[in-house]
């Protein structure tokens, strides 16, 4: 959401051609899909890429054998959208069930300043392999979809202001989470970006005044 004076910048019109060519691949097998951080804003260059997405899911019958006493499995519920992402890093597994990369690739992970691979269901560290942009996915749900994008929107200041504004009227404000915890430690859902703003006491910004 922002970047430090030494992070390496990158113009508007190379991260969106990255950006494109990433969607292409998603947008069929993703149930959202939408472009947050600074090119949301509309800034010029850029850190980063981050992408928020709701994964799409398959439903398949169960490897597993059936048992006798339990009847059979519970079917398994395959997320096409994560499939997609490790397709797009060149991950595969061979024919003997292991985990390999093939040779071409668009995305391969990266590690954090710490030097820890981030690669997990909800949040999926990358970097494009030709350009060196970095990528950021972001799993979302319907439930903390709007909440969620108000927080990869940015930028970090205006976090700020709004994790301040609600903690002025006794709230948290949970930018992972659904919305609110209010001051008898109640769960305050939002339903679209404006409601983030109107609960936290504050005018609705557009994207680009944030």
């Amino acid at each position: 959401m922002s970047a430090t004076t030494d992070k390496p910048r990158y113009p508007r019109a190379q991260a969106l051609a990255v950006t494109r060519e990433i969607l292409s691949y998603l947008q069929p097998l993703c149930e959202r899909l939408i472009i947050a951080g600074s090119l949301r804003r509309r800034k010029e260059s850029v850190g980063d890429v981050e992408i928020l997405y709701i994964p799409k899911f398959k439903t398949v019958p169960s490897l597993q054998q059936a048992d006798l006493l339990s009847g059979p499995p519970e079917p398994q519920h395959f997320n096409l959208s994560d499939a997609t992402i490790a397709g797009l890093a060149g991950w595969y597994k061979n024919k003997k069930g292991e985990r390999e990369q093939a040779a071409d690739y668009i995305i391969q992970p990266r590690r954090t300043s710490a030097g820890s691979w981030t690669w997990g269901p909800k949040n999926k560290l990358a970097r494009h392999v030709a350009s060196g942009i970095p990528i950021d996915f972001f799993s979302a749900t319907e439930a903390n979809w709007f909440n969620l994008l108000v927080g990869r929107t940015g930028s970090a200041d205006n976090n700020v202001r709004l994790a301040s504004a609600a903690q002025k009227k006794g709230w948290q404000w949970n930018p992972y989470g659904v919305g609110f915890t209010d001051q008898e430690g109640n769960p305050v859902p939002v339903t679209s970006e404006q409601d983030v703003y109107r609960l936290a006491g504050l005018p609705y910004l557009e994207p680009w005044q944030r």
